[in-house]
């Protein structure tokens, strides 16, 4: 009975000891530490992830594609779900591959105009993808005349 005890003292201090090794390692490899980087680079994940707007007037997403050739980047609307993707990949005799992809998809609310999708390409390599909103108009019941063939 004390064998095992003991084994299972050693076993959880040796688990503990590898926890706290590990925590300390993760914490100086995975804490990002800001104060070294210079002032004049601007930390930014929006451009990664999508600057959203979503207004009365319009639902608009910006996205940095920067890295992707203009064929390289596909606008998708399926329903109210828009999907950007962007795929890149280069072969060097030197120094292999490198492949980049993202895809971001965004639901749209349900009071836009999914006539109205415009996207742009800036000449920076950002992507905008703008959604007019409904107008109370266009949201209000109305009578459509029948012509006549």
């Amino acid at each position: 009975m004390s064998l095992r005890r003991n084994k299972r003292s050693f076993n959880l201090a040796l688990v503990r000891a590898f926890d706290q090794m590990f925590e300390d390692e993760q914490r100086d490899l995975w804490t990002p530490n800001w104060s070294n980087v210079p002032a004049e680079i601007e930390l930014s994940l929006g451009g990664a992830i999508g600057d959203v707007e979503n207004t009365n007037e319009k639902f608009a997403v910006n996205v940095d594609v920067s890295y992707f050739e203009p064929e390289e980047v596909k606008v998708n609307l399926d329903g109210n779900e828009l999907t950007i993707e962007g795929s890149h990949e280069e072969k060097s005799d030197e120094c292999g591959s490198i492949k980049r992809s993202f895809i971001r998809k965004y639901h749209l609310p349900k009071d836009t105009n999914l006539e109205s999708v415009r996207p742009s390409l800036s000449d920076l390599g950002i992507l905008t993808v703008e959604v007019a909103m409904k107008t109370q108009d266009e949201t209000q019941s109305r009578a459509i005349p029948i012509t006549r063939r």
